[in-house]
């Protein structure tokens, strides 16, 4: 299947350049600004790329310079185990610090009445970055080992994040790592490349008691290259330009804007593509004025835009009509626009009205290098319309160019380099003579199939996806993504261990995808922070909800979790509802007892009444447990239905019993 399905106009087709807006100006003038840019495009076959390439002084090609080393920091985004709500985590990467004093909001700190024995600290970055220095400046308020206040920690260490490992692993060869109080502290490594770079910190531990004092930074620099995302790589021979989009409308009205569009190639092709729209609101047409839209085509790998022009009123007579430039071979008569866009007297533009081209000698193209004008009649007006037409020599070559072939995936991936929604993948493939070249697709080193437009990922994982385009002379482009695709968020389950009047809590998360990251939780009078082993809270006289989630490396967080800890002394109970009806049979008495599980654990019911009991093992959640007793008689005194249910809850036996009266009843 073509990746281009709409039809060329052929290679001795005229290329339409649109030169954009021009001022009003006297026609000898405008006719030169329009020859300058034009003439670049079409002798240099190059497109508006190598015209922007060769613009430097002199008409030289100008170089980016290597990439020098900076301080990466500054673009990166820091976050902590945990930030004082005094401190502010974005002071280390503000540019200044100091190592004592100063405000609260000028610099990083853990302390807290919970100070454990680790804190990190982490910057990442949307693109990779390539480092092999830092340089810490710690924060604190003394220096006695107090397990108090804010200390320089005992110990730290660097790691970054190894993508293919799915885990940080230390940075190769450090200098070392000082813990110098009053002064920077360097440390040097072997480069790595990477999207975060965490660092560790020990705890200054008291010489006497097992507590820590708090951990601060004030800055933190990142040395190195990178961090910023690359643009998408762009088509070599894909269009240079398209036709221009400027559509009227009246206040209220919704615009009619163009199903199908020209994209003009610096091949020498014009092909008319479909084009699909973003949705225009009445809201955007509730008041004079012009606003931009944006559309987006199977054809093409960039947006294109337009504008809408919203009228109240009479646009006025047309004042200026925008110049157009074309490209012909010699020996082929130019193909000139049918329409040209015009500008009003309220500003307002219209680039459908029609012209009429005067006719083209064809002396005036018989022979290449060279150029001419051709004048038109716009329809509504005096204002005449002028094509620049510019004559090629024909590429008699042999094509030896194979297509080029992009594959892109939407929407984007997340910071982390995962895709955290299942993408939708698009092949656009181009070349320099074929309008249409065969594309074809395989995903994960499958069979190859013709591609016959967007398909979507649907299944997480390391996907692969191969895109190949042939040419009508057989040669053969190719292209590719790796799409590491995880939409899944992490399940974390907490056990609970009676010790005491206390709970030890541990919570464990499981991820199928990128992998754990990071669980947090919270509970009263804590903060939401990193979870890094069991921990216990001592019961008190309220009950205690204790939240957590997890967030694995892909940047899905999960839904927040609960558990509730009882308050102290209170017996865990079942969640059991219980009904007993009495009720009549054929003329005898029956007492009918129901009782509904609302745990999330099966559990064990026992039904006992005056007349009978009945015993169930492990009833489902939300299922019940049911029996109907006979009494034998046509009347049954009141009475109590008793229902016993047992279940390990949290690691531990609890068992329930509920009493449930019912009235007399009589049959006869």
């Amino acid at each position: 299947m073509s990746a281009r399905t709409n039809s060329s106009r052929g290679a001795g087709s005229t290329v339409l350049i649109p030169l954009g807006d021009q001022p009003p100006a006297p026609r000898a003038r405008r006719r030169v600004v329009a020859t300058a840019t034009a003439l670049a495009l079409a002798l240099t076959g190059a497109g508006v790329g190598a015209w922007a390439a060769t613009s430097g002084p002199g008409g030289e090609i100008l170089a980016a310079a290597d990439e020098a080393s900076s301080n990466v920091a500054l673009i990166g985004t820091p976050e902590a185990s945990y930030t004082a709500s005094w401190n502010k985590v974005e002071a280390v990467n503000d540019g200044a610090g100091v190592s004592t004093g100063g405000a609260h909001d000028a610099t990083w700190a853990t302390w807290s009445g919970d100070r454990p024995a680790t804190q990190w600290l982490e910057y990442s970055w949307p693109a990779p970055v390539t480092v092999d220095r830092s340089v810490v400046r710690f924060w604190s308020d003394g220096t006695d080992a107090n397990g108090d206040n804010v200390r320089v920690p005992a110990s730290w260490k660097l790691q970054y994040w190894d993508a293919a490992a799915g885990a940080f692993v230390d940075v190769p060869h450090p200098s070392g790592y000082p813990t110098d109080r009053l002064a920077t502290n360097e440390t040097t490594f072997d480069a790595v490349t990477t999207t975060r770079l965490r660092a560790t910190f020990d705890a200054l531990r008291e010489t006497t008691a097992t507590t820590y004092s708090a951990v601060g930074v004030s800055e933190w620099e990142v040395w190195g290259t990178g961090g910023v995302e690359e643009p998408e790589p762009v088509d070599p021979n894909g269009p240079i330009d398209y036709s221009p989009v400027h559509i009227p409308t009246d206040v209220g009205v919704l615009p009619d804007l163009p199903a199908e569009i020209d994209a003009i190639f610096t091949d020498g092709r014009v092909e008319t593509v479909a084009v699909d729209w973003e949705d225009v609101t009445t809201d955007d047409v509730a008041a004079a004025g012009a606003f931009e839209v944006t559309g987006t085509s199977d054809e093409l790998v960039e947006p294109v835009s337009g504008t809408v022009h919203v009228r109240d009123g009479e646009p006025g007579a047309i004042t200026a009509v925008d110049h157009v430039s074309v490209v012909t071979l010699a020996g082929t008569a130019p193909a000139l626009p049918a329409t040209v866009t015009a500008e009003y007297e309220d500003a307002s533009k219209d680039s459908r009205v029609p012209v009429t081209w005067d006719a083209v000698d064809p002396a005036d193209y018989a022979e290449p290098d060279g150029l001419f004008f051709v004048d038109g009649d716009v329809e509504g007006t005096d204002v005449p319309a002028e094509a620049v037409v510019f004559v090629v020599a024909p590429d008699t070559g042999e094509d030896t160019t194979p297509p080029t072939v992009t594959v892109t995936a939407q929407p984007g991936p997340a910071t982390s380099g995962w895709y955290v929604q299942h993408p939708t993948v698009t092949v656009v493939a181009s070349d320099n003579r074929d309008p249409a070249p065969a594309v074809e697709v395989s995903v994960d080193g499958g069979a190859w199939s013709a591609y016959d437009g967007p398909f979507a990922i649907d299944e997480d994982g390391v996907r692969t996806v191969e895109a190949r385009a042939t040419d009508a002379t057989g040669n053969v482009g190719s292209g590719s993504r790796e799409l590491r695709v995880d939409t899944v968020a992490p399940a974390t389950v907490a056990t609970l261990r009676e010790v005491g009047s206390s709970v030890e809590i541990t919570l464990a998360a499981t991820d199928a995808g990128s992998g754990v990251d990071k669980v947090q939780w919270e509970g009263p009078g804590t903060f939401w922070g990193t979870y890094t082993e069991p921990f216990t809270r001592a019961l008190t006289d309220e009950p205690q909800v204790i939240e957590f989630a997890a967030t694995d490396a892909a940047g899905n967080e999960e839904v927040r979790q609960q558990v509730v800890l009882p308050a102290l002394g209170d017996e865990p109970e079942l969640d059991l509802a219980v009904e007993v009806s009495p009720r009549c049979l054929a003329g005898k008495a029956y007492v009918a007892v129901r009782a509904t599980n609302g745990e999330d654990v099966p559990v064990s019911v026992m039904l006992s009444t005056p007349f009978g009991q009945k015993a169930f093992a492990d009833v489902a959640p939300g299922k019940n447990a049911y029996q109907s007793f006979a009494t034998r008689a046509t009347s049954a005194p009141a009475g109590t239905a008793t229902v016993t249910a047992t279940a390990a809850v949290g690691g531990e036996e609890v068992t329930t019993t509920v009493d449930a009266p019912f009235d007399a009843l009589d049959c006869g």
